[in-house]
């Protein structure tokens, strides 16, 4: 096609060329002492511009896109009836959604794109599944609500402050992280967060069940999919190596039991370390204990199903020294500690000591020392309501015949 070129209108007026009923503007300008050429034009819905230090140049490419334009339009024009008809068909089609014909054909193609790997399914039918599924799903709740309404249901459920402690502790952390709907976090941001924060594998295995917990609650109030897996549960578990765990020695037991000369201990602290040591019960167990279930009588403690960890009854015998220690209890009623602080006081009240306090030392001490004393791991295991496996890898320590004499004689003082 041979295109034209000249000045139409005004004789100052921008140079033209034209290729059929196609014609582009050049216009002169100059900067700095030196003249520019400037092509502008409407091409596929877009505004182009073009600038050139040469008046050639900007001609070539001003007859170029003029080509491209006009033979655009002809085709367009030169379609067969029966293409006209579908074209004005399609449009009729599209007008309810307002979405332009070329952008529905592109998100059509890449929708169909995406089925390939599914053959025979269509996109109307992934569709429908899609809405099945996700209805009446608020997947758009931000996770740091969520978070709030999982701890307030759990408190209304009555677990222990332990476990509300350690799931507002990993949760916040997490919300703070994560400031977004539930449904646009992913399993892999998940998993770059926990690892970037160096934790133990133990750790980062305790953060992805709290994890757990929280996108379970949010699939069941309803936003998440129901009946699919979360992302949460594609977390991967990390290697717990373990580690030495920390027990206390028997006189440090008589020190935080009869206390110093500079400190005391409070009838509180007595009877936490007390029933602790010499028990093995979970600090939420002890919290939660009432002194109808200390069958001193019977020299056995109930451990009753929804005071559990494991929702388990179990019963530990008394051992005679302990009996000592509650002697001055038997007619007390009620809860055995009247604050969930206790647990907390009591390490206070050793740190004050200077004794270190390890994570779960008493019931650490009490399955190394009742183990060492009885030589029997089921019935030791059974006491402390885990199986002979988890006492051997995570509450036992070596110690020898001879300690655990000494640790079930610490008697109250004469």
């Amino acid at each position: 096609m041979k295109c034209q070129e000249g000045k139409i209108g005004k004789p100052k007026g921008p140079l033209k060329v034209r290729c059929g009923n196609v014609t582009l503007p050049i216009y002169r300008g100059k900067s700095k002492g030196y003249d520019f050429f400037t092509l502008a034009y409407y091409e596929g819905g877009k505004r182009i511009r073009r600038t050139f230090s040469k008046l050639q140049d900007a001609k070539i490419e001003a007859e170029k896109a003029a080509v491209r334009i006009e033979n655009g339009q002809r085709d367009i024009l030169r379609l067969a009836s029966s293409d006209a008809q579908d074209y004005a068909l399609a449009l009729k089609e599209l007008q309810p959604t307002g979405v332009p014909l070329h952008a529905a054909i592109r998100e059509y193609v890449a929708a169909v794109q995406y089925l390939q790997a599914m053959p025979g399914v269509s996109l109307l039918t992934a569709v429908q599944n899609y809405v099945t599924r996700h209805n009446g799903i608020n997947s758009s709740m931000a996770v740091s609500e969520i978070v709030q309404e999982l701890l307030a249901a759990r408190k209304q459920d009555g677990v222990s402050v332990r476990y509300q402690q350690t799931l507002r502790s990993h949760l916040t952390r997490f919300s703070k992280a994560f400031i977004c709907p539930i449904g646009s976090v992913h399993a892999k941001a998940i998993e770059e967060w926990i690892r970037g924060m160096g934790l133990s594998g133990r750790s980062r295995n305790n953060i992805r069940v709290s994890l757990i917990t929280l996108f379970s609650f949010a699939r069941d109030a309803g936003y998440l999919p129901k009946g699919e897996p979360t992302e949460a549960e594609g977390l991967s578990v990390a290697k717990d190596k373990g580690g030495k765990i920390g027990i206390f020695a028997p006189d440090q037991l008589k020190t935080l039991l009869y206390g110093t000369e500079q400190r005391k201990p409070t009838p509180e602290n007595i009877l936490y370390l007390a029933l602790g040591a010499f028990t093995g019960a979970r600090s939420a167990e002890l919290i939660r204990l009432e002194w109808s279930e200390i069958r001193l009588s019977r020299n056995v403690i109930e451990i009753a199903a929804d005071k559990a960890k494991t929702a388990t009854r179990r019963l530990i015998p008394i051992p005679p020294n302990l009996a000592r220690w509650l002697a001055a209890y038997s007619k007390e009623k009620g809860r055995v500690f009247v604050s969930e602080k206790a647990a907390d006081r009591t390490i206070d009240y050793a740190k004050a000591q200077k004794i270190t306090w390890p994570n779960n030392v008493l019931r650490h001490s009490f399955a190394s020392y009742r183990l060492a004393a009885t030589q029997d791991a089921a019935k030791t295991a059974l006491e402390l309501g885990n199986s002979p496996n988890i006492l051997f890898k995570n509450y036992r320590e070596l110690v020898t015949e001879n300690d655990a004499e000494m640790w079930f004689d610490i008697s109250p003082p004469l």
